[in-house]
């Protein structure tokens, strides 16, 4: 079996179902080949241990695809998860009390201290 890589590529989200459909089809098949092609039992020789292992390389393969595949449903369940958060609220909130405003600007300034007032901090 060779090295693996990660790629990334890209899909119409319409077309995500047929993209995992046919990942998912590939497994199946790449699974179903795999038993109708070899007959592992040959008693207890090195031939045995040549398929077994074989067997078992192949079916890492078809793990790696099964794996892709719930990275990919994983991910696009984020995305909607995403989206639906980011949804705008239905009504947006009401503008401040310009009652409040009032009051808030009335208190800056009575924070403020004037230019001809001296300070006793620090004395």
């Amino acid at each position: 079996m060779g090295q693996r890589i990660n790629i990334q590529y890209s899909v119409d989200l319409d077309e995500l179902v047929d993209e995992v459909g046919r990942l998912l089809q590939e497994a199946h098949t790449q699974y179903h080949e795999l038993w109708d092609r070899e007959e592992a039992w040959a008693g207890l020789t090195n031939e045995t241990i040549e398929k077994v292992d074989h067997i078992r390389q192949e079916l890492t393969a078809v793990d790696h695809r099964l794996n892709d595949v719930v990275n990919i449903i994983s991910g696009y369940l984020y995305y909607r998860a995403q989206e639906m958060n980011a949804a705008p609220a239905s009504e947006p909130p009401p503008p401040p009390s310009t009652d409040l405003e009032a009051r808030l600007e009335e208190f800056k300034s009575s924070l403020q201290v004037p230019d001809n007032e001296v300070s006793d901090q620090g004395k």
